[in-house]
């Protein structure tokens, strides 16, 4: 191709690319127009307005894939992918939609705060919500291989992850398992204020004995 067909070229697909360049929406706009559309599908439900309410919810879903695919590196895709989830089990009830993106949370930002809590979420819907206990019990392991206690003793979730674990592993309630916490920390306590039987022994003893007669010499 000759130089003025090149310059011809760039010419005609300048207009076209400029005009792509500035019709890219930005990523705070389009975060505001998925969260305005979360809110509006909110109204609606309150409203008593189902309907019209589930379907904002999956445009609001819709916007927030479309931030992913024009945005994928961006460092608030990890939120994102939360928000998609979190809508997907809060607002629309579906939770194998909800366990896909929690899923591909933790395999595309494996080390974000978000991840941790994307990887109890799929273990906790997996118990909760769609009663495969397997399942929850596989992915309650393996969170707690990678989180075996809470960095930040506000989070819980290690904790609260080995306590369902032993649920399912038990098949026990969370009720049963308190009662018997309870009973332990009780049982403990009580150990500790018991005063040992060989001083109580001695004290009983000093009682017994008659007083010394300090008039001897």
């Amino acid at each position: 191709m000759t130089m003025p067909k090149i310059k011809f070229l760039i010419l005609l697909l300048l207009p076209a690319l400029l005009l792509t360049a500035c019709s890219k929406e930005s990523e705070d706009s389009m975060l505001l127009n998925a969260k305005n559309k979360l809110e509006e599908g909110k109204k609606l439900e309150g409203e008593s307005k189902p309907d019209e309410a589930k379907k904002a919810y999956g445009e609001s879903v819709e916007l927030y894939k479309k931030f992913l695919t024009e945005y994928p590196a961006s460092p608030k895709a990890p939120e994102v992918y939360s928000s998609i989830a979190k809508i997907y089990v809060d607002n629309l009830r579906d939770y194998p939609n909800a366990v896909k993106y929690y899923e591909e949370l933790t395999q595309k930002h494996p080390a974000t705060k978000e991840s941790k809590y994307g990887m109890f979420m799929v273990a906790f819907i997996y118990d909760e919500m769609l009663k495969d206990k397997e399942k929850a019990k596989v992915n309650y392991k393996k969170f707690l291989d990678k989180y075996p206690k809470d960095e930040d003793p506000n989070e819980k979730m290690s904790e609260s992850a080995r306590m369902m674990l032993q649920m399912l592993d038990e098949n026990r309630s969370i009720e049963d398992i308190i009662k018997n916490t309870q009973k332990d920390s009780v049982k403990a306590e009580t150990k500790k204020e018991e005063p040992k039987k060989d001083d109580t022994k001695k004290e009983e003893i000093k009682k017994e004995a008659p007083p010394k007669d300090t008039t001897k010499k």
